[in-house]
């Protein structure tokens, strides 16, 4: 009886713990594809100021 709520005791702290990773690994994952979104738009902002119109996709790849 006590070998069964120990492994029910774990399974569910397993589960809690899991869904918390999971939890955080999203929010990190949110905060690092904000941060390229506004590298993007800094990076777009800057050529656009430059006067280069087609961005540095368009520029010659020697």
């Amino acid at each position: 009886m006590v070998r069964l709520k120990l492994r029910i005791a774990l399974l569910a702290l397993g589960t809690v713990v899991g869904y918390g990773s999971a939890a955080f690994h999203c929010a990190h994952a949110r905060h690092a594809r904000h941060q390229a979104f506004e590298q993007h738009v800094a990076r777009v902002c800057v050529d656009a100021a430059r006067g280069n119109t087609h961005g540095p996709e368009s520029a010659p790849r020697w």
